[in-house]
């Protein structure tokens, strides 16, 4: 019996978190705010604290840390997406091969990512 939670525990060691699979290093995160992340591909979700569910975030894109932001689809640098959200579900899904992307609630920098 032993042996066999010995070797669950190791399994589970080695198994990677969502947060290890992503293709991204998390450079600010309000966990106030964003609680999780989560991508696939050039797709990337977040969920938001229950306090926040309401809360207009801007997006933005950028080739290189600090550099100017890059024009959405919309022709605009900020894509702005607002309205209530259901609690506990991945939202605010942006679409983007960009290097770096921040997310913005009230001028506030409350994620920041920087692609792998």
């Amino acid at each position: 019996m032993k042996k066999i939670l010995v070797g669950i525990f190791a399994l589970l060691l080695t198994n990677a978190s969502p947060a290890d699979e992503l293709p991204f290093n998390i450079l600010v995160q309000d966990e106030s705010v964003v609680q999780a992340l989560r991508s696939k591909d050039a797709d990337v979700w977040i969920k938001l604290s229950e306090a926040h569910l309401g809360a207009t975030i801007t997006v933005r894109i950028s080739n290189e840390n600090g550099d100017f932001y890059r024009n959405w689809f919309t022709g605009d640098a900020d894509l702005v997406s607002s309205g209530y959200r259901s609690a506990g579900i991945w939202t605010d899904r942006v679409q983007t091969q960009s290097n770096y992307i921040e997310y913005w609630v009230d001028g506030v920098l409350v994620l920041h990512l920087e692609r792998k």
